[in-house]
């Protein structure tokens, strides 16, 4: 650490200035690969995102550009337009994956901020490896999930947006190296910049995640105010009004970093197989196991399912416990698990288009969805999303249950190979022609760590 400046920001410095690509296990590398190869597939999907034409419209007035490419779009704008729009559609559909012990979902901010010097340095003849573009990601996430594992308080700040701009900024850093001094000063400007109540989650606001969009955003406009010499706070971690006094209530930072890269976060994230609040995962894969044993149809789900009971700990129950309401929107649903758990049952699935008008607005799954009754039960973590208990109570007065001690996804219950590459799939037809550039974007994408130029990353990206 600097002998001059004694903030714990200083270990973050260190970090993005001497990990290089070699320093990375190969379990890192393999972790990383496959989980930009998801963000990809859900940023794809993006193009799905609520009223996103309608932010179009509106960004076409934030300046005139052509730094970087808007994500399923194929038009350019300055970057720091670029960076808000994709942040937004990376995730609007609750799709990322997820750092549970943090309560964070790293990647969208990260993957929106990362991209905009990618497109650049591509436009200017300078690509960037496969290698180099790996490093940016996984040292990104190292900064976001080591500053959300040392909390120990339940959130008050939406965490995703609050840690997002520090590794979006990371990873650009890795990519375009600032002095130490700019490097210090660019993640006091991003601090400047910091932002994400969490109000926006309590209503299922648009504006959960859209902030995903503001981090990504103001990291980019962090690194290019430093670069030209603008000077920041830098005591920004344990200063007297750093971000553990004023966005996070203390906690175990000096622990977390002595911590960090002993296993590098990106071999502990989570995908999402389903595009909800993650704490809705494990009881729509118990419910989606129970109506295989049952052989419960779709058809059969209203008549036959009398109620579903769900107990949580408090942070789950905060998140996604609200009930089931007449038409809800899309923002609404994917954080309910009253509707989510009807819509498996009367759907048969819960994906993407389990969110449309049509499904929002079907009788069937509001009148299965007040059956849904969640209740919070006492744990010591405050930011645990498990255990759950699912209780299934049928017509014929048959209780079933089933314990719930970590969602499909997670890295001790994870997605095949196969699982993983499906999803991308799934995400891609949503938006795009099926056909041999799917194909080829997953192979293209699985070779990442060889890849010397990123050009066609930036043009599937772009649609």
């Amino acid at each position: 650490m600097s002998t001059t400046f004694h903030d714990p920001i200083e270990r973050i410095l260190d970090l993005i200035e001497q990990t290089r690509f070699e320093d990375l296990p190969a379990e890192a590398v393999e972790a990383a690969t496959v989980f930009f190869l998801d963000t990809v597939g859900v940023a794809c999907a993006g193009r799905m995102a609520p009223k996103l034409d309608d932010l179009l419209s509106a960004a076409s007035r934030w300046g005139s550009g052509g730094d970087a490419v808007l994500w399923n779009q194929s038009r350019r704008v300055p970057a720091p337009v670029a960076a808000l729009v994709n942040g937004y559609q990376c995730h609007a559909l609750e799709y990322d994956c997820v750092y549970e012990p943090g309560v964070i979902l790293p990647t969208a901010p990260l993957l929106a901020a990362l991209m905009t010097k990618v497109d650049e340095l591509v436009a200017a003849g300078r690509s960037p490896s496969g290698r180099d573009l790996l490093r940016a990601f996984v040292v990104g996430l190292e900064v976001s999930c080591t500053l959300s594992a040392a909390t120990r308080q339940a959130m008050f700040f939406f965490r995703p947006a609050t840690t997002g701009v520090f590794s979006g900024l990371a990873a650009l850093a890795c990519l375009d190296r600032l002095p130490r001094e700019q490097l210090r000063h660019a993640f006091g400007i991003a601090y400047s910049q910091v932002c994400g109540p969490m109000q926006a989650h309590e209503e299922g606001s648009m504006m959960l995640a859209m902030q995903m969009g503001f981090a990504a955003r103001n990291a980019v406009q962090a690194h290019d105010m430093a670069k030209v010499g603008l000077t920041a706070p830098v005591e920004i971690l344990g200063g007297r009004f750093g971000f553990f006094r004023n966005f996070e209530d203390g906690g175990e930072l000096q622990q977390a970093l002595a911590e960090m890269t002993k296993h590098w976060k990106v071999t502990q994230l989570s995908h999402k197989p389903f595009p909800s609040g993650r704490v809705t995962h494990g009881v729509i894969h118990a419910l989606h196991q129970l109506r295989q044993e049952l052989g419960l149809s779709p058809e059969q789900a209203l008549e036959q399912v009398s109620a579903i009971h769900v107990d949580l700990p408090p942070l789950g129950f905060r998140l996604v416990g609200r009930p089931m309401v007449h038409q809800p929107a899309p923002n609404y649903a994917r954080l309910s698990i009253a509707y989510v758990a009807a819509a498996e049952l009367v759907f048969g699935r819960v994906d993407p288009t389990s969110f449309t008008t049509e499904c929002l607005h079907d009788a069937r799954v509001e009148t299965l969805g007040r059956r849904v009754h969640t209740a919070e039960k006492p744990h010591p973590n405050p930011n645990a999303f498990y255990p759950q208990t699912l209780r299934l109570e049928l017509a014929d007065g048959r209780s079933l249950e089933r314990q719930i001690p970590h969602a499909w996804g997670h890295p001790l219950m994870p997605l095949s190979p196969l699982e993983r590459e499906d999803k991308f799939r799934l995400c891609w037809r949503l938006t795009r022609q099926s056909g041999p550039a799917m194909e080829e974007a997953i192979a293209w994408l699985k070779q990442l760590p060889t890849q010397t130029e990123l050009g066609p990353l930036v043009q599937l990206l772009a649609g």
